[in-house]
């Protein structure tokens, strides 16, 4: 009984002190991600990524209530599957995101945060092996970074505001879950090889779920 006093005591006291002196200005999340691509067709040829989870991180600084700017880094490993004629090819391939964009927070309660973003950066996709019709065989890919318009929305909820104790502690706002859909449009690659060129649009849908900590 008394071990468990003196945790919950700890726990108090370390909520406090995170508390004490901060705006919440700034903020940092981790999340993880889900990963899905729309097909892309043109040029003859029908492109057909596989959908995937992955991870995004995230930085925050608030400039005034409502208004924020926000840089992203995520990275996923997926397959683009080509079909070219009679012929397919498959390229595995790691996604890196490095994107930032304006946040405008429209409304702000001791619970919620929800939230509009958009901005741009870049998508670059690493091929990491290649197969044409199942068989692995190299075809020159290469590594290609393509523009990205970024667009979305969210939320965070104050997960310890429901606690009766923590929630009376300053750092109780502090820590927050951020549920976020994210939206990327941008050219469908092709990694440099003219079979697998389409010259259309792709789009990556990124629901998202983390832990956001602010300072």
């Amino acid at each position: 009984m008394l071990r468990k006093a003196g945790l919950l005591n700890l726990v108090l006291l370390l909520f406090t002190g995170l508390g004490r002196g901060q705006d919440n200005r700034y903020d940092i999340s981790l999340n993880g991600a889900a990963a899905i691509s729309k097909q892309s067709t043109g040029n003859g040829t029908i492109l057909t990524p596989t959908n995937a989870g992955g991870v995004l991180a995230t930085a925050r600084v608030r400039f005034s209530p409502r208004s924020s700017l926000e840089v992203n880094y995520a990275r996923v490993k997926n397959s683009q599957n080509y079909a070219s004629g009679v012929t397919s090819y498959r390229v595995q391939s790691v996604i890196s995101e490095f994107t930032g964009a304006y946040v405008f927070s429209f409304f702000q309660s001791d619970k919620l945060e929800p939230f509009l973003f958009g901005g741009g950066g870049v998508l670059m996709f690493n091929p990491v092996n290649t197969q044409i019709d199942n068989v692995p065989i190299s075809i020159g890919a290469i590594r290609q970074i393509q523009p990205a318009f970024l667009y979305g929305a969210g939320l965070d909820y104050k997960i310890f505001s429901m606690l009766p104790i923590i929630s009376r502690t300053a750092a109780s706002s502090n820590v927050a879950l951020r549920l976020q859909y994210r939206g990327l449009f941008y050219k469908a690659p092709s990694f440099g090889v003219q079979n697998l060129f389409t010259g259309s649009e792709g789009h990556l849908a990124e629901p998202a779920i983390g832990l956001v900590i602010k300072f």
